[in-house]
């Protein structure tokens, strides 16, 4: 099983023709609701892919709160983890996609009410894991599950892309840290991408990956810097490519699969989310990697 402490959102997202500069009134081209957040699309990437999957998060007790809910269980997700916490807020994100290039642009609180209070996680719902995925948010529940995984044996992939307050505590217990290459830069204050994953090795516990969207991404290994590639698609919208393919490396690393294959298969997964617009209803299962990889002269 899976396990993935962090958040679930609902995403509000507009089509839009061309992002716009200045005060004015805008239409959109397409607009849906939909459940999105990293730890939470990750989730329902691994289960669209076969694996058990369940998340620890936190909501508010409002409707959003009911559409989390929702858009959990259709993708088969576990949510017993979750800590609904009263005459609260859930988190939601208001996204603009660029139909003609597929970019988007988020907006969101930056305290999100549901997560202010310290509140623990139930590490007895932890047996069972065979990953953990961790991405920034709730640190406190986070560091929990992590100290957990340490003394369980568990291996740890983080999804960072910001610095909340308390981040750098998860750092010692991350196996696989894998973080987009904006976020790289930031820790590090490098922009050579050797150098920032020699930093990146120098300030955490795990393997570094840099991911780089439609250019793949690189990763240190073995004190060599190595690539691996995007896949081609035209793209609708990438709203939770990162997050597939976060889900699809928890996915495969859990079956054994090679590291550096991992990361092959993971791309190719995050490229097919980006077929549609939204950020779960292009997700693959395996019937359709397997066609996708095939094509592309590769295989699971």
């Amino acid at each position: 099983m899976i396990s993935a402490v962090g958040i679930s959102v609902v995403d509000h997202i507009m089509k839009i023709n061309g992002f716009k500069n200045g005060e004015g009134s805008f239409h959109c081209e397409e607009y849906i609701v939909e459940g999105g957040g990293m730890a939470a699309t990750a989730c329902c990437a691994a289960s669209k892919l076969g694996s058990q999957t369940r998340l620890f998060t936190r909501i508010g007790d409002d409707v959003n709160g009911i559409l989390i809910q929702k858009g959990l269980e259709a993708c088969n997700v576990d949510f017993s983890g979750m800590i609904k916490v009263s005459g609260s807020q859930s988190t939601v994100s208001i996204v603009l996609v660029d139909e003609t290039s597929g970019e988007k642009q988020f907006y969101s609180q930056w305290d999100k009410p549901a997560y202010i209070d310290p509140l623990p996680l139930d590490t007895g719902l932890l047996t069972g894991t065979e990953i953990l995925l961790l991405d920034g948010h709730w640190t406190e529940g986070a560091l929990e599950a992590a100290v957990w995984a340490r003394t369980h044996n568990i291996p740890v992939v983080a999804d960072f892309k910001r610095h909340y307050k308390g981040l750098e505590k998860l750092f010692p217990f991350i196996d696989y840290f894998i973080v987009p290459l904006f976020f790289g830069e930031e820790l590090t204050e490098k922009r050579d991408f050797g150098d920032i994953l020699l930093a990146l090795r120098d300030i955490q516990n795990g393997i570094p990956v840099l991911t780089m969207g439609e250019q793949g991404g690189i990763y240190l290994k073995d004190e060599a810097v190595r690539r691996y590639p995007s896949f081609p698609t035209e793209p609708v919208d990438s709203t939770g490519a990162g997050d597939a393919f976060h889900g699809a490396f928890c996915h495969f690393i859990s079956n054994g699969i090679d590291f550096d294959k991992c990361l092959i298969l993971s791309s190719a997964v995050g490229a097919l989310n980006c077929r549609s617009f939204g950020g779960r209803r292009a997700l693959p299962d395996r019937e359709e990697l397997e066609k996708f990889l095939r094509y592309h002269g590769q295989h699971l």
